[in-house]
């Protein structure tokens, strides 16, 4: 019972991390709260699957990362017991580091209009940053809510766990420019979601009155 703890030498400003983290931990669905004192973000509710939490500090170009599972206890990326939670997290931790430690190209210069004295002046350009864009959530998002419609037909079970997470990944691909796609995919996930409950709970209610008849 661990987390995963790293530190990573970034080289970036204080502003430009925190812009990165918040734009990549907001669009997959965390919120920063407080966890036994600590100011963290956190996704889930343990409802489904274990929570996931991720907890940052960063100063003078240095990143000090967390991560970890909770579920009976704090549990880091490895290790077979919650290997499902583990494995989404490992995912997100990865992705996040790579947009905090990617090569940031130096600011050009452009030249402004001449001035009154005929002199221009240089201005610097806007300095291009990748930021997080889940465009695969919402394809994984679109074709598991059109399967969880047909899955509801013939196997219930199967139609509400994969419209669950075509629910959940639409959720997240709506942060990214596919979003229309990642729409469609959390409304048909909603749909086999319904209709898987509703064929299920029909087939248990004939099959009991078949046994009591």
């Amino acid at each position: 019972m661990s987390r995963y703890v790293a530190e990573y030498n970034v080289n970036k400003s204080d502003d430009l991390i925190k812009f990165i983290a918040e734009d990549f931990l907001t669009k997959e669905g965390f919120q920063q709260t407080v966890y036994k004192g600590e100011n963290v973000w956190k996704k889930g509710i343990g409802a489904v699957t274990a929570p996931q939490f991720i907890k940052l500090e960063y100063g003078q170009g240095k990143v000090h990362l967390e991560a970890w599972i909770k579920s009976f206890g704090e549990h880091g990326l490895t290790g077979f017991y919650g290997a499902l939670p583990k494995s989404e997290l490992n995912s997100r931790v990865q992705n996040l580091v790579r947009l905090l430690t990617q090569e940031i190209p130096d600011a050009a210069s452009v030249q402004s209009p001449p001035t009154m004295d005929g002199m221009a002046q240089p201005i610097p350009a806007p300095v291009p940053v990748a930021v997080h864009n889940p465009t695969s959530k919402a394809t994984v998002s679109i074709i598991t809510g059109i399967l969880s419609i047909i899955a509801s037909l013939y196997i219930p079970l199967a139609g509400v766990i994969l419209g669950i997470i075509g629910i959940s990944t639409g959720k997240v691909g709506k942060q990214s420019t596919a979003k229309g796609l990642a729409t469609a995919g959390f409304i048909t996930g909603i749909i086999g979601l319904v209709l898987g409950i509703v064929i299920w709970v029909l087939n248990f209610v004939l099959s009991f009155m078949l046994l009591t008849s």
